[in-house]
């Protein structure tokens, strides 16, 4: 919503919303300023069907230098507020350092929007607001790199249609977003199957070629990331365990649900058999490994948690304490075990000994070392 950013400094009436003829011709004066400044600049595709704009929004990355560099740690990826300040006419700013979002407010010049065509609507705008003053919001999204520019770039467009997308894949038991598609694994941290948008579509099932070429109104674009396999309306929900709240603003977003609920509906009342959520999660995750080549790190972790885990409730102080009979001779246990572990290699060998012999194996390796240390309730170790 154009002017939230500065409610501490202008009222909301002070910012306009924005005719499409308006906000093209800001977008395209903006353009080349900021293209002065940062060799990647877009402006993400608009919503299809929008009456008007409440802010501009641009999406940055790569600042090109004039000037001798500084120690600020986020020299590489910004260029300085005051600059682009100047170079766009902006009267108020937000400044936000790294790879975050800046604000920027800029007067709308008196008759600006007459050489226009929309005379009448800045005159309208201008008697709701204090003393007529009037400005554009626009925002700066700067990136960290050409790379993050361009996944911010296309989770952006078509308005919602990113969040959309990212409900399918979250449906499929996947989360996508800005950083591209993961696989959550609670209470572990979530496995990065891909960054490449690309590569993302292409195991979604939906066509990039037509993403490109553009949606006409809001029902092509559900019609589009409903052709995705990850979407099946008879499974298909909105919240619950997993799902995030959207503020009640993104229209587009809860439009999509109504739209897909309908489907919904229609599958069940037709008696459309499926598999059960569960399984159909199980064999998409599995599939997403496999497709993105993460199957062998994903099973890798896996066992490395496992083994984790084994050694902690088989390896213990308690454990081997009641294998030796030390009782509460806590300084033998703890010899006993440090000795183990130089003798088999670490913690690595008494998981092998674990996977190739088991508990007795492990049992009688500990039992040795005893009696070679001669360690018992009323004897200490040999100095």
């Amino acid at each position: 919503m154009g002017g939230s950013a500065f409610s501490s400094k202008l009222l909301q009436s002070a910012f306009p919303r924005l005719p499409p003829v308006v906000y093209t011709d800001l977008k395209m004066r903006l353009f080349p300023k900021l293209q002065n400044l940062y060799s990647f600049v877009a402006v993400p595709h608009e919503a299809p069907e929008k009456g008007d704009y409440g802010d501009l929004d641009f999406v940055v990355a790569g600042p090109k230098r004039s000037g001798p560099s500084t120690k600020n740690t986020t020299d590489s990826i910004n260029v300085p507020h005051e600059l682009l300040e100047e170079v766009i006419g902006a009267c108020y700013v937000n400044p936000m350092e790294g790879n975050r979002t800046s604000n920027f407010a800029i007067a709308v010049e008196q008759g600006e929007w007459a050489q226009i065509g929309h005379e009448k609507e800045e005159t309208q705008y201008r008697e709701q607001a204090e003393a007529g003053r009037i400005y554009y919001q626009v925002d700066v999204n700067v990136c960290a790199n050409q790379a993050e520019w361009e996944r911010v770039v296309f989770f952006h467009g078509y308005g919602d249609l990113g969040m959309i997308m990212g409900l399918c894949a979250r449906n499929a038991g996947l989360a996508l977003g800005t950083k591209g598609l993961k696989l959550p694994n609670p209470p572990n941290p979530p496995i990065q199957l891909s960054e490449s948008f690309n590569d993302i579509t292409e195991f979604m099932g939906l066509s990039m070629t037509e993403w490109k070429a553009g949606f006409g109104s809001k029902r092509e674009v559900f019609e589009w990331a409903g052709a995705s396999r990850l979407f099946v309306a008879s499974q298909f929900r909105s919240e619950g365990e997993g799902f995030k709240r959207v503020k009640p603003e993104r229209r587009m977003y809860a439009e999509f649900i109504q739209w897909a609920m309908e489907r919904t509906a229609v599958q069940t009342s037709a008696g459309v058999s499926s598999e059960k959520q569960e399984e159909r999660q199980r064999g998409i995750r599995d599939e997403a490994l496999r497709y993105f080549g993460k199957k062998e790190e994903f099973d890798s972790l896996a066992r490395e948690r496992s083994q984790r885990i084994q050694l902690k409730q088989t390896f213990t102080g308690s454990k081997i304490r009641d294998w030796t009979d030390l009782g509460e001779y806590w300084k033998g246990v703890k010899l006993i075990m440090d000795t183990v572990r130089l003798r088999v290699g670490g913690e690595e060998g008494v998981l092998r000994i674990l996977d190739g012999e088991g508990e007795e194996g492990l049992k009688r390796v500990v039992l040795e070392v005893k009696d070679e240390l001669r360690i018992g309730v009323n004897a200490n170790p040999p100095i």
